[in-house]
């Protein structure tokens, strides 16, 4: 049953990207006057291909490709992408209105250009800002409450999750989150996983980013957990990298926090590629010790899985959907996408951030490459 789905998904993908090629011909002819059908399909099936295939081949360690070759790719999938749909739905809706009859059919020419055009001026403004609104960073409050009886305490918790480190995010990035971060002045560091793209080799000047992490400013230092994208043939490298990077790595323990609370950390639930062993239960250390415990754990789907020894935890993962549509699908699809949540009263407590950087086309749209900065009241 999967196979068949995933066949049927891939058969309307490429059904998408043929009719897309398709339109964009007719729409367009007059401007390609002397080009065959022919000609511009494979024009057109070289360029779609090529994009796809030098993303799945920036996914392989140790490639050999130029990395400003895997950086324009990625920036060329979202604008195909985004052609994709934007073509399509131009064309279901021309399609409405002819069966309404507001519109004649066979389609004017000038109708058609006019809907050609707008569809791939509104790819290219949208993938624009999409690129330049991603390099940004925001920073989101929130205040959560631990514990309400007995004396008073808190601690400043900066949480950033999904870094993605590799072709397309680099140093200047990286500079830009610690930058908001020391801003804040944060007591303790969380980093939710994914700090790496999967590819410890795609990483330009290694020592030069392990600085940047060594020049967040907290006394408690800096902590993280492993996301699904910090796995693989590199997973020991990402370890040496996180040592020499002053970042405590948490995989299934915990460790106390200046005896005023329990910081767990996860591997993940389900990493691509190895990632030494497998996930393992933790302890009840929180419950002998009588502290408040909080758990880094990459992905909010498993927030299910804690119970009342634990009071809150620190996810990443869901990139908030990073850009339009998709954000809108997370938004009506997932139970846990975004911000704080409870299930109820007796449930533990949960942030989850959008995170620092991107996955795939670098754009965000309807969301922030954020730092999340979270009080908590001990």
């Amino acid at each position: 049953m999967q196979i068949l789905m995933i066949l049927v998904f891939l058969g309307a993908f490429i059904g998408l990207i043929v009719n897309t090629g398709r339109k964009l011909f007719l729409w367009f002819r007059p401007l390609l006057s002397g080009t065959s059908p022919l000609a511009f399909g494979v024009i057109y099936g070289i360029i779609m291909t090529s994009v796809i295939v030098l993303f799945v081949l920036s996914r392989l360690p140790d490639s050999r490709i130029p990395r400003e070759v895997f950086l324009a790719d990625h920036y060329a999938l979202g604008v195909a992408v985004y052609l994709v749909i934007f073509v399509n739905f131009t064309d279901f809706v021309l399609f409405v209105l002819r069966l309404s009859r507001m519109l004649t059919s066979p389609l004017p020419k000038g109708a058609a250009f006019s809907a050609g055009t707008a569809a791939l001026v509104l790819s290219v403004v949208l993938s624009v800002y999409g690129g330049i609104h991603a390099s940004g960073i925001q920073t989101k409050n929130y205040e959560v409450v631990l514990k309400e009886d007995g004396k008073a305490d808190s601690m400043k918790i900066a949480l950033i999750s999904d870094i993605h480190l590799g072709y397309v995010v680099g140093e200047t990035h990286l500079e830009k989150i610690v930058a908001a971060v020391n801003a804040a002045e944060p007591d303790l560091v969380c980093i939710a996983g994914d700090i790496f793209d999967g590819d410890i080799t795609a990483l330009e000047n290694p020592s030069g980013l392990q600085k940047l992490f060594r020049e967040i400013n907290a006394p408690y230092g800096v902590y993280a957990c492993l996301g699904n994208h910090d796995a693989g043939a590199g997973y020991e490298g990402m370890l040496e990298f996180l040592e020499k990077a002053h970042v405590r790595l948490l995989q299934d323990e915990e460790v106390v926090i200046d005896g005023r609370l329990i910081l767990a950390g996860r591997k993940d639930s389900g990493p691509i590629g190895n990632q030494g062993s497998d996930r393992a239960e933790l302890d009840d250390t929180a419950k002998k010790e009588n502290l408040p415990r909080i758990v880094l754990d990459h992905k909010p789907e498993n927030i299910g899985e804690y119970d009342r020894s634990t009071d809150l935890i620190l996810c990443g993962h869901t990139h908030r959907g990073q850009f339009f549509p998709v954000n809108l699908i997370n938004e009506g699809t997932m139970d846990v996408n975004y911000g704080y949540y409870r299930k109820n009263a007796k449930s533990p407590q949960a942030v989850v951030t959008s995170g620092a950087g991107t996955w795939g086309p670098p754009f965000r749209i309807g969301t922030d490459s954020e730092v999340a900065m979270i009080q908590v009241t001990l």
